[in-house]
């Protein structure tokens, strides 16, 4: 099969295979390369899933940001495992990945903060994630309140909104083949190594 050029080499290191397709996407995928789904599971064990944005990443994990008190947050607090999945539609590709978040620490936060446009800064103030609104209009007085609460000053960062580091402990990887033959390959992790094997489509 003339198909079976370029299929995902089980020897990669997950980290780097994971950098290559990500700097492919973000010049081919047309709306936010970095969007990834995370699916949580809270305490009764009811899972769910949403789309957030990967800020940063490195061999230490894939960062997000959020409200600590969100549905997320409350989710990750009882139970930090935790899954991703980036689907590139442009490619054909998409990566899964499983792990353990944990918290930024404050300086990492702060420093991210910094650098979102005030409005976001605002917004992340304004924003009771996840709690009920009644209507639109509470929202936009909050946002004027701390618009005003902050004029002229620097904006902090509000103490409930945080990041989170997802380590992984495995990466799955999933290319587009022909007649849904699909190129999978897990990498799981053994004694700081990563191991990987194909898996049937």
């Amino acid at each position: 099969m003339n198909e079976n050029r370029n299929l995902i080499d089980i020897k990669e290191n997950p980290y780097n295979l994971f950098n290559h397709w990500f700097a492919k996407a973000k010049l081919e995928e047309i709306n936010d390369p970095n969007a990834m789904n995370l699916a949580t599971v809270s305490n009764d064990l009811q899972p769910s899933s949403r789309m957030v944005l990967l800020k940063s990443f490195n061999v230490s994990g894939f960062i997000f940001y959020t409200n600590l008190k969100s549905k997320k947050g409350e989710s990750i607090k009882n139970n930090a495992q935790v899954a991703l999945n980036f689907y590139w539609k442009s490619l054909q590709r998409q990566v899964r990945i499983e792990g353990k978040a944990k918290i930024v620490d404050k300086e990492e936060a702060n420093q991210y903060f910094d650098t979102r446009p005030d409005e976001s800064k605002i917004s992340a103030w304004a924003s009771k994630q996840s709690s009920e609104l009644k209507s639109r209009e509470e929202l936009e007085n909050r946002v004027k309140y701390f618009n005003n609460k902050f004029t002229g000053t620097k904006i902090p960062r509000p103490l409930n909104w945080i990041g989170y580091r997802v380590e992984p402990k495995l990466f799955e990887f999933w290319k587009h083949m022909p007649f849904r033959l699909h190129d999978r390959v897990e990498f799981t992790k053994k004694d700081n190594n990563w191991l990987g094997k194909k898996l049937y489509p």
